[in-house]
């Protein structure tokens, strides 16, 4: 079986109102699923494309181009845009016995389910009149007619998982047991702390936040297999900081797949790709941004440039796009070609490391290792005539005092809060609930994602899903939590805040900020 490195926390974090009708989360049949693809994609299940005409000229477009759900909406009730006003094509709407009058005076006797294939396909109503131009005629084959047919008859009952009338469930992974469970409870207890007060106001449109717990438990199946039973036997809705370890690619893979939103996911490597991430939200910069934080500093605030700069790390595919990070950015803004040293986790060679710096003698040293692999970097590069300049993560070490490279050790993080007052309602929830205090940053990161997401549901409204909260979670902009710098999102934007801040490790008490 495949195990998952505990070494240490950082290091884990990379190689480790009602309505009618009720609501329902049954899931959808094969039928009914082809049929939602095509709702929404404007394209087959079968892979094949499906064209579309439009306008009085029949213009030909993909239909990818002008899906169903473009003019009637995930509900299938039609929002008016540009002076159109898009019919109600729920399947009861439609099929209501005594028929249809428009208001361009034309009226109709009730759809059956040949008539609505008719019109999609040729717009044509039931007594034969001619829809308007604006509505595209669609090139279905007979199977595609019927899943769609299917779909439309759920429609008006189709809700995303883990939504009820009174509910709302959000997942989230965590430590529960062994070295890590501490953090893990700690997270847990902040997040239910957070939902218990919402609840007690009303919870968001009179639905109350159920908080699921999946556990992390250190090994690879178990924790996929817990994973997938919180996302397929009772789905949740959401997920809220999950802590996945170096299994983040696989859960994310199976989120994406499924269109499960993750708000705050615990990491220090954020999805940039939206071909891998569409639904995940990250609230800060992780390390690739940091490093390249670390070269900017170098050339802005040091003034160094075309130099002999080095990138000291562990080989960890994870750590290898910190790396590349380093490299471009580097070679772009003319720091210097960067020189590369690794070694394998958790076995730092250091007489070889040695060796190694006495050779290159390098200017410049950009350090990802942990804590005791940084204590033996600090001794291999003693013997070196011009001390390097190093720079190092704060979510990877704390640093270590040194005499020998006095004001040469850099550390960065992400940038804090502008605003601290508005930090206060955090550690009123954490006294008032009785809450451990001995992992606040973790607990920072918790609440802060728990806000997060309220805010979102709470723009998104009653009618709810998957789909409207990541477009409202996309237009915030300065969300501030009081706990970090204020955070915002859009279409092409999915980390919150990119800050970074460089300050100085002291050699005994206080930091020089920079």
């Amino acid at each position: 079986m495949k195990k998952i490195n505990n070494h240490t926390l950082g290091w884990l974090l990379f190689s480790t109102v009602s309505l009618s009708p009720s609501l329902s989360a049954e899931p959808l049949t094969d039928a009914e699923a082809r049929g939602k693809k095509v709702y929404l994609t404007g394209n087959s299940a079968s892979g094949k494309s499906i064209n579309v005409t439009i306008g009085a000229d029949s213009i030909t477009l993909p239909g990818t181009s002008l899906p169903c759900i473009g003019c009637h909406g995930e509900d299938g009730k039609g929002r008016p845009e540009g002076g159109i006003v898009p019919t109600d094509i729920t399947y009861p709407y439609l099929t209501l016995a005594y028929g249809h009058s428009h208001d361009n005076g034309r009226k109709h006797r009730a759809f059956s389910d040949t008539s609505i294939i008719t019109a999609i396909k040729r717009g044509l109503d039931p007594d034969g009149n001619k829809l308007d131009a604006a509505m595209p005629r669609y090139a279905l084959s007979n199977n595609d007619a019927a899943d769609l047919i299917a779909y439309l008859k759920r429609l008006a009952n189709d809700v995303d998982p883990g939504v009820t009338d009174t509910t709302l469930r959000i997942g989230t992974l965590l430590p529960i047991h062994g070295p890590l469970a501490e953090i893990g409870l700690a997270m847990k207890a902040v997040l239910q702390a957070y939902f218990d007060e919402v609840n007690a106001q009303g919870g968001i449109y009179h639905r109350k936040i159920q908080l699921e717990v999946a556990e992390f438990t250190g090994e690879a199946e178990s924790t996929m297999h817990n994973v997938r039973r919180l996302f397929e036997n009772d789905p949740v809705f959401a997920m809220i900081s999950p802590f996945a370890g170096n299994l983040e690619q696989d859960i994310l893979a199976l989120s994406e797949s499924q269109g499960i939103p993750q708000i705050g996911p615990y990491t220090l490597f954020p999805e940039t790709s939206s071909s891998k991430s569409q639904s995940a939200f990250y609230l800060l910069p992780g390390l690739a941004n940091e490093a390249r934080a670390m070269v900017d500093y170098a050339l802005d605030a040091l003034h160094l440039k075309r130099i002999k700069p080095m990138v000291i790390s562990p080989e960890n595919g994870n750590l290898k796009q910190v790396v590349e990070a380093i490299e471009q950015h580097s070679l772009a803004r003319g720091l210097g070609a960067v020189s590369k040293l690794t070694y394998m986790q958790q076995q730092y060679p250091a007489q070889t490391m040695a060796v190694q710096l006495q050779q290159q003698d390098p200017e410049l040293i950009f350090f990802f290792g942990s804590h005791a692999e940084f204590e033996l970097l600090l001794k291999s590069a003693e013997g070196l005539k011009t001390k390097p300049t190093i720079f190092i993560s704060a979510a990877l070490t704390d640093g270590a005092s040194s005499q020998v490279f006095k004001d040469k050790i850099l550390m960065s993080r992400p940038a804090a809060s502008g605003n601290p007052a508005t930090a206060n309602a955090f550690f009123r929830l954490i006294q008032q609930h009785n809450l451990s205090s001995q992992h606040l940053s973790t607990q920072a990161l918790a609440y802060s994602a728990a806000t997060l997401l309220v805010e979102g549901l709470q723009r998104t409204g009653r009618e709810l899903s998957r789909k409207k909260l990541i477009k409202n979670l996309e237009t915030l902009y300065q969300v501030d939590s009081g706990l970090m710098p204020s955070l915002s999102f859009g279409p092409n934007r999915h980390i919150g805040s990119t800050a970074v801040e460089i300050i100085v490790v002291p050699n005994d008490a206080g930091t020089s900020a920079k």
